[in-house]
């Protein structure tokens, strides 16, 4: 099946049955025409395939006399920065996150620094679609130009300056970091220096080959596990490729879900805060959150699942952070967008506040079992098949902001078509392990039958 998707998250797909310079070029000619040829910040990940659709990209916007900083290799929530720092019109960001090596994206950005939400969204994709692009004569095309000086050290002195580097730098911590061969090894050395740890870094060399899953999980912190009792590390993260998605290691070795990254943080952001504050995650979050949440008096918004929407309504109700269950956090006063650095930085922070081990915060947070799982199915099947499960679960309140989800007393059901993969997401959260898997197996079985 060729996978191909164009969404909130922009042009996305395998590369050579489905995502083709071609069509690349078409894009990213119509991002250039969006922006009515200004200036727009390009970047890229290190997958094997960003080289070529830089080209391709850098080729488009040129002939739509765009001024162009090339960012080369460098982070999504980095490149997110350049855009509002450089007061660019907008920003091509080419790189797939948390998808397989042989994926590959090209992700639009606003003048704001966030993704375009669905109305600037399906007006690009209006242009797109329409298949008239600007088209500058020989001496008008646009120029490219490097990065300014000193970009890394404000991007740094951004998120450096909403926690305490002197706290944390006192506690003199030993850090692992996983980057999966991706582009937030650049910033590396710097942000280790601003926080006085020692940082050992797994994975730093982007050599275009992804060495693991890139989607932080605990099936994909083991390397980062089996170092942490020899180094006596006192915490390690994974990242995936393009650093806007975490998961934690803690210093026990216990591998955690990456469920339990934004409960984490929100739980530190609200204590330090001192006042009731909203929260914006989406409708398959862990109910930790919530219970982490209404501890600090606080309110949860929730909204569809990504980080257009996600941002979108944490920038309209003034919410102090937001974040989802895929281990992305995104504050207020940062960047529009989903940052792993901030998040370690965070993270360390409140071990440094509390005087705690990465394990005694893991501990101070209530746990449910969640269970993920995917079923095949063609987008234009999902939705009709969805709605045949309405009434297999008599008992449960049932929300349809976002997909299907199901809420009994002691869990809940989440069921959605993906935007980015030809599949049906499912997610199962309870109380216990057994009940978790159960509930998930006779779901699953529902979707497989109605599927097939």
């Amino acid at each position: 099946m060729q996978s191909l998707r164009l969404g909130s998250a922009g042009m996305r797909g395998e590369i050579g049955s489905a995502l083709t310079p071609t069509l690349v070029i078409n894009f990213a000619s119509a991002f250039g025409t969006y922006v009515e040829g200004g200036k727009v910040v390009i970047g890229r990940d290190s997958r094997s395939s960003s080289p070529m659709l830089h080209i391709a990209v850098t080729s488009a916007l040129q002939s739509c006399g765009c001024k162009i900083i090339d960012a080369g290799l460098c982070s999504a929530p980095f490149l997110q920065f350049l855009v509002t720092h450089l007061k660019a019109d907008g920003g091509l960001l080419i790189g797939a996150g948390h998808h397989p090596a042989e994926w590959n994206a090209i992700v639009p950005i606003g003048e704001n620094g966030a993704y375009l939400n669905n109305r600037r969204m399906q007006e690009l994709l209006d242009v797109y679609h329409n298949g008239h692009f600007r088209n500058c004569v020989w001496n008008k095309i646009g120029k490219l130009e490097p990065l300014p000086e000193k970009a890394y050290d404000k991007y740094l002195d951004k998120i450096c300056g909403l926690i305490d580097t002197n706290l944390i730098s006192a506690r003199k911590f030993k850090v692992i970091a996983d980057f999966c061969g991706g582009s937030g090894s650049c910033l590396a050395k710097g942000f280790a220096e601003r926080l006085g740890i020692e940082l050992i870094p797994l994975n730093d060399t982007p050599t275009g080959i992804l060495p693991h899953d890139p989607e932080p999980r605990p099936r994909s912190s083991f390397q980062v596990k089996s170092f942490m009792s020899h180094l006596k590390a006192d915490i390690g993260f994974v990242f995936n490729s393009d650093m806007s998605r975490t998961a934690i290691t803690t210093d026990t070795g216990e591998t955690l879900s990456e469920e339990y990254t934004f409960p984490l943080v929100a739980s530190h952001i609200l204590l330090k805060s001192k006042e009731p504050c909203i929260v914006v995650t989406n409708w398959c979050t862990t109910r930790t959150l919530d219970d982490v949440v209404a501890k600090c008096n606080g309110k949860v918004e929730k909204t569809k699942v990504g980080q257009a929407p996600i941002i979108d309504d944490m920038i309209e109700l003034d919410a102090k952070l937001a974040g989802d269950g895929s281990g992305s956090v995104a504050l207020k006063d940062s960047v529009p967008a989903f940052d792993s650095y901030l998040t370690m930085g965070i993270i360390l922070e409140s071990m440094a506040v509390r005087n705690a081990r990465s394990s005694e915060l893991a501990a101070s947070i209530p746990r449910y079992h969640i269970i993920k799982r995917k079923v095949n199915c063609h987008s234009s099947h999902a939705y009709t098949l969805l709605r045949n499960l309405k009434s297999q679960f008599p008992g449960a309140k049932l929300t349809e902001h976002d997909g299907f989800r199901f809420d009994w007393h002691d869990g809940w059901v989440h069921l959605r078509s993906a935007m980015t993969e030809p599949i049906i997401r499912m997610i199962v959260e309870w109380r216990t392990k057994e009940e978790a898997e159960e509930k998930a197996l006779q779901v699953r079985s529902l979707l497989e039958r109605l599927v097939g």
